[in-house]
């Protein structure tokens, strides 16, 4: 169970860092002209899609219904 836990929580960063990159290149821009609180939005809320389905995949019931 540790080891799926571990597993949800190193995807679902390396999705919101993924996203945050993707945005960065879709928008053709920077970071100093996204703003760093923007990405931050991005990594926070693909992240946490990511953690969700991730976590019913997984069955590792961090988020128990």
């Amino acid at each position: 169970m540790a080891a799926r836990r571990v597993v949800v929580w190193v995807i679902s960063s390396g999705f919101g860092a993924v996203c945050v990159l993707a945005a960065l290149r879709l928008f053709d821009t920077t970071l100093d002209k996204f703003a760093p609180g923007n990405a931050l939005l991005v990594f926070l809320a693909m992240g946490a899609l990511a953690f969700i389905w991730l976590d019913f995949i997984f069955r590792t019931d961090y988020l128990r219904s």
